[in-house]
């Protein structure tokens, strides 16, 4: 009977060793959302800067949840369209796209990079390249016809700089 007990006394203890590690994770989903919240409020009140420390938090100390390629995201978008410093911009998206290859901020960075590259840093090569890659990794995207739009544009811009 004495070795009934011991296997009952494991089991018991891995029992509450997985109750303990879900409740620990529920805490710090918890946590981790409010930042995300608290990150938006700021940025709707353009508030930037408390915004971005917020999101760096998130990047720091969450960055296996679901809000941190987001929170890459958001910080690209500031420092393009706040800060108009696109060569950080231009960094925060590669991130995206090489750490978390298969979130919805990774198809968006990849079509961002495209955008800025064609229509801030004047880069047509690479933008051509980013679409190029778009149309293949998402071929029934709904921002497929703007990818195609923007090929275009930028083909005819090639094609005045080739001749």
């Amino acid at each position: 009977m004495k070795w009934w007990t011991m296997i009952k006394n494991k089991y018991f203890i891995l029992f509450i060793y997985l109750f303990l590690l879900i409740i620990n994770s529920s805490c710090k989903n918890n946590e981790v959302e409010k930042i995300w919240m608290k990150s938006i409020k700021n940025y709707e009140n353009k508030d930037y800067n408390q915004c971005l420390v917020g999101l760096n938090n998130i990047i720091k100390n969450h960055s296996s949840s679901n809000y941190a390629p987001d929170s890459y995201y958001l910080i690209s978008e500031i420092y393009l369209n706040e800060y108009k410093q696109y060569d950080i911009a231009v960094e925060f998206l590669k991130t995206i796209i090489n750490d978390y290859p298969d979130s919805e901020a990774s198809k968006k960075s990849l079509f961002t990079l495209g955008y800025i590259n064609a229509n801030y840093i004047d880069s047509f090569t690479d933008a051509i390249n980013h679409y190029n890659d778009f149309l293949l990794k998402y071929p029934n995207d709904d921002l497929i016809p703007s990818v195609e739009y923007e090929l275009e544009n930028l083909f005819i811009i090639q094609s005045k700089i080739d001749s």
